[in-house]
């Protein structure tokens, strides 16, 4: 693999790669409507907004984590501790690596990015990895489905 190549994409912003498009409830929205608007766009997470400001995000770990009791409450409010509070997020200009390395540090899949204040869209690790395979298919699509495979013995005749 071309280092030159690879130092330029792990150095590009996220700002300038295409961001997901966020989905905007408040704190007070139902946990069945977060829901139902994750699952109605095919999104990974919703973003509580409160007074102009980011105020949580609400994601499909947290509904498998915090939502699946047998007497869980679909109406409640999604501030009532099922909101990640103050989450993590980054500017436009932090590089995909550092974006990469923060999601395997925190373990997230998504980031919301910011300018200003502002939520500007997500980095979605996903979109991360297809972006990489897209940069580099001729390397990705020629490795062998198992690269730490070893043959000790030619085969055929």
């Amino acid at each position: 693999m071309d280092r030159s190549r690879l130092a330029h994409f792990i150095d590009q912003r996220v700002g300038e790669l295409p961001l997901a498009e966020p989905v905007f409830l408040t704190p007070a929205a139902t946990v069945r409507d977060a829901v139902a608007r994750m699952r109605g766009g095919s999104r990974s997470c919703v973003l509580a907004m409160e007074g102009g400001r980011l105020a949580g995000i609400f994601t499909e770990r947290d509904v498998l984590t915090r939502c699946m009791g047998p007497d869980f409450d679909w109406e409640q409010p999604l501030n009532r501790g099922l909101l990640t509070r103050d989450p993590v997020t980054v500017p436009g200009d932090t590089t995909v690596g550092d974006a990469i390395a923060l999601m395997q540090r925190h373990r997230y899949r998504t980031l919301p990015v910011l300018e200003n204040g502002a939520v500007v869209g997500l980095v979605r690790l996903g979109e991360l990895l297809q972006h990489f395979a897209e940069s580099f298919a001729e390397e990705v699509l020629n490795l062998p489905p198992r690269p730490h495979q070893v043959v000790a013995t030619r085969e055929g005749g």
